[in-house]
C-alpha cells in the first residue's frame, strides 16, 4: 500500500460533525468512519444551527405575506438562490430554479423544455455512465414524444466512446445528457469538455448532472457550454429535499411550467392562468424554505474552506484509496487505475458479494455503499452486477483511508 502522503488538516473542521465522534462496529468500540458521502454528505453544526435560528426567529411562508416574518423568510429564501447562482457562476439568479433534488431537476428539464421543444425523430444522446436520473427521464420522454435515444457507450474501463459520439453528433442531436462526474468510477470523462463543445457546435442543448462534482471543486457555468445543470443540497452538506436546476438563457426562455398551483401564477380566472415570471413559475406550492437556508450556510462553509482546497484534498484521499485497493489480491477497482478518481472509488472483491463486503466493513466501523448506485447500465458495461463504493468529502482524512484499506485487507485474508 502507498505510504501516507503529507497532508494539511481537513478543509472542513471535523468538530463540526458530531456523528464522527460515535463509536460503532462489532462491540461498539470502533471509530465511525463515514465513507458514504457520495450518497449523502454529513450535515455540520453550523448548518443545523442556521436552520434552528431561522425556524425560531423568522419562520413563515414566503412571497405572498406582507408581514415582517414573511418578508424575512422571503429574503432568506431568495438570498439562498442568489448565493447559489453566484457559487455556480450564473449571472442571473432568476435562471436558478429550486427543486426537490437533482433527479427532479433533470425531470424538469425533460418536462419543462424537451416535452414541447422536441418531437418524433429528434435525437437525444444519452451517456452510458449516467446516473439513472439522467437516463430514465429521457427514456420516458421517448415513450411520450417519440424521440430517439442514441446511446453513447463506454468501454471496459468506463470511458465514453468518443468515436460513437462523433457519429451521433453528425446526425444533429437536439440534446446530450451527460454526467460531470461519475458516481461509480469517480472521475470526469476525459472527453467531456470535447463532447460539450461538439454538442454546442451541433446546435444541441446539454443536460449535465453535477450532483457528484459540485461539492468537490469550483463550478463556473459561465465557462461551460451547458444548458441544464442539476445538483442536490444533500450532497453538499445541506438537507435532503432541495436541489436546483440552473438554466442557460436560451433554455430558460423556452421553459414552460410543469406543476400548477399556488405561487406559480401571476393571474388566474375562469378563462385560464398566466404563470409568474422567473423561477417562481416553476416552484408551485410551498418550497423547502428551511432547507434553502441550510444550503446557503453550507455554501458559506465550502467557500470559506476554499473549493480548490477541497478538490485537492478529496482527490488525494480518493487516489490513495484507489491505489491501495488496486494492490490487494482479488480486489478490482472499477474504472481501472486511470484517470485518477476525484472523490470516490468503487470496487469488487473476488467471491464476496458487495453486500457481504459492506457488512464486513460495517462491523469494523467503516461505512460504505453497496449495490449498483443507481447506475445499472454502467455496471453492466464494466462487467459487474454491483460494487462497493467508498466516497470522501472535505471532512474525510487519511485515517479514514487507513481504516478502509485495513478492513478490506482483512476481508481479503479471510476470503483466502
Amino acid at each position: 500500500m502507498d505510504a501516507r502522503p503529507a497532508a494539511d488538516a481537513t478543509p472542513l473542521d471535523r468538530a463540526q460533525f458530531p456523528v464522527l465522534e460515535r463509536r460503532i462496529g462489532r462491540g461498539g468500540d470502533r471509530p465511525l468512519v463515514y465513507l458514504d458521502s457520495a450518497a449523502t454528505s454529513l450535515v455540520p453544526l453550523r448548518v443545523t444551527e442556521a436552520v434552528t435560528r431561522f425556524l425560531h426567529t423568522s419562520c413563515a411562508n414566503i412571497h405572498r405575506g406582507a408581514h415582517m416574518l414573511a418578508e424575512e423568510a422571503t429574503d432568506a429564501y431568495e438570498c439562498a438562490r442568489e448565493h447559489l447562482a453566484a457559487h455556480l457562476g450564473v449571472d442571473d439568479p432568476a435562471r436558478v430554479v429550486f427543486t426537490h433534488g437533482a433527479t427532479e431537476s433533470l425531470n424538469l428539464a425533460a418536462l419543462g423544455w424537451a416535452e414541447h421543444a422536441l418531437g418524433p425523430g429528434d435525437v437525444v444522446a444519452v451517456a452510458e455512465d449516467n446516473h439513472h436520473a439522467n437516463i430514465v427521464c429521457w427514456q420516458m420522454l421517448a415513450e411520450r414524444r417519440g424521440v430517439e435515444i442514441a446511446w453513447i457507450p463506454v468501454d471496459a474501463d468506463g470511458q465514453l466512446d468518443y468515436g460513437e459520439w462523433c457519429r451521433i453528433a453528425e446526425r444533429g442531436p437536439k440534446l446530450a445528457a451527460l454526467a460531470q462526474q461519475s458516481n461509480v468510477v469517480g472521475w470526469e470523462q476525459p472527453d467531456l469538455a470535447r463532447i460539450l463543445d461538439d454538442a454546442r457546435l451541433a446546435g444541441a442543448f446539454t443536460a449535465l448532472d453535477g450532483a457528484q462534482a459540485a461539492v468537490h471543486g469550483p463550478v463556473d457555468l459561465a465557462a461551460l457550454p451547458v444548458d441544464f445543470y442539476a445538483l442536490s443540497a444533500h450532497k453538499m452538506m445541506g438537507l435532503t429535499g432541495i436541489g436546483a436546476l440552473a438554466c442557460s438563457p436560451r433554455a430558460f426562455e423556452r421553459m414552460r411550467p410543469v406543476f400548477g398551483g399556488g405561487g406559480m401564477v401571476a393571474q388566474v380566472d375562469a378563462c385560464g392562468y398566466v404563470p409568474a415570471c422567473g423561477p417562481q413559475g416553476f416552484e408551485a406550492g410551498t418550497p423547502a424554505i428551511a432547507a434553502a437556508v441550510a444550503w446557503n450556510e453550507a455554501l458559506r462553509m465550502l467557500e470559506e474552506a476554499g473549493m480548490e482546497r477541497v478538490r485537492r484534498h478529496v482527490a488525494a484521499l480518493a487516489l490513495r484509496a484507489q491505489r491501495g485497493l488496486s494492490e490487494l489480491p482479488g480486489v478490482r477497482v472499477l474504472g481501472g487505475p486511470t484517470p485518477a478518481s476525484a472523490s470516490l472509488v468503487s470496487f469488487t472483491v473476488d467471491d464476496v458479494h458487495p453486500h457481504d463486503a459492506s457488512a464486513a466493513l460495517d462491523a469494523e466501523g467503516v461505512l460504505v455503499r453497496a449495490g449498483h448506485h443507481c447506475a445499472k447500465p454502467l455496471h453492466a458495461a464494466l462487467g459487474a452486477r454491483a460494487s462497493v463504493r467508498a466516497s470522501f468529502a472535505g471532512y474525510s482524512n487519511d485515517e479514514d483511508v487507513d481504516a478502509l484499506l485495513s478492513a478490506v485487507a482483512r476481508l481479503v485474508e479471510r476470503r483466502a
